[in-house]
């Protein structure tokens, strides 16, 4: 089994690095902080950032729509682009239909989402309908 991990070079630069879980000798806490000590003398870290879980999921199919949202893209049905929100069903009904913001910023994101789909389902968007 392969666990993610964080290789720490600095504060800021980091690596997500996948260990089998034999090449981990321990795994300590040490003031709430877990830390994994690899065969080769190499202390890693479990993610913990939001930075690190964004970049551990955009590896596959995943994309950042907001400053505290990232969304499986392969699971978005419908973007609303009035409210400004993408729907995870077809047919959105109510408020508690689970969706996320979308940024101004990140609109591009989601305005380009098309993708190939052997049941010939697409995201639609307002009046236009993009191919899945």
């Amino acid at each position: 089994m392969l666990i993610p991990l964080v290789k720490r070079y600095n504060k800021k630069d980091f690596d997500i690095v996948y260990v089998h879980r034999n090449d981990v000798l321990l795994m300590h806490s040490n003031y709430g902080q877990i830390n994994y000590q690899h065969k080769d003398g190499t202390i890693l870290n479990p993610l913990s950032t939001f930075e690190e879980h964004e970049r551990f999921l955009t590896q596959d199919k995943f994309a950042r729509v907001d400053r505290c949202y990232v969304v499986n893209m392969d699971r978005v049905e419908f973007f609303d682009e009035e409210r400004q929100r993408v729907f995870f069903d077809p047919e959105p009904v109510g408020k508690t239909a689970p969706s996320a913001p979308v940024s101004f910023s990140r609109m591009d994101t989601v305005k380009d989402v098309r993708r190939g789909s052997a049941n010939g389902s697409s995201v639609q968007n307002g009046n236009a309908q993009f191919s899945r």
